[in-house]
């Protein structure tokens, strides 16, 4: 009795281990995402929701949990996706992402990727579904 039970609780202690480090590994993940999120608020980072099916269409585009800049009514501006969890983007203009970079200097962050940094990517936002991004 006591071989056949060792013979399916074996298997069964590696599967529950493995979706134990998958759902840590998901956590971290979320929790350097929520870091990133904290950072560009302080940086001064505007959060947009996209509370359209339009706006969750057009974050769906974007490069997701990256920078990327695009240029709206002829301003430059550096967008933050994530649609995954918070369903939103972030947006700054140069001083705020200047401001988010020192940030990650002092805490020692790694620095989130951004999309081919030297150009302006992206379409012109002038049309996009979002309202000003004005403060």
């Amino acid at each position: 009795m006591m071989k056949k039970i060792q013979v399916w609780l074996i298997p069964l202690v590696g599967v529950v281990t493995i979706a134990l480090m998958l759902a840590g590994c998901a956590a971290l993940q979320k929790n350097e995402v929520l870091d990133v999120e904290g950072l560009l608020t302080k940086a001064g980072f505007q959060k947009h929701v996209a509370d359209t099916p339009q706006k969750l269409a057009h974050l769906k585009t974007l490069g997701q949990q990256r920078i990327s800049r695009h240029k709206r009514h002829g301003k430059l501006y550096f967008i933050y996706a994530d649609a995954a969890n918070c369903q939103c983007f972030y947006v700054g203009d140069e001083r705020e992402f200047s401001h988010y970079q020192d940030l990650e200097r002092q805490q020692g962050s790694n620095p989130i990727e951004m999309l081919r940094p030297d150009i302006v990517t992206g379409e012109d936002w002038s049309q996009a579904p979002w309202g000003p991004f004005d403060k």
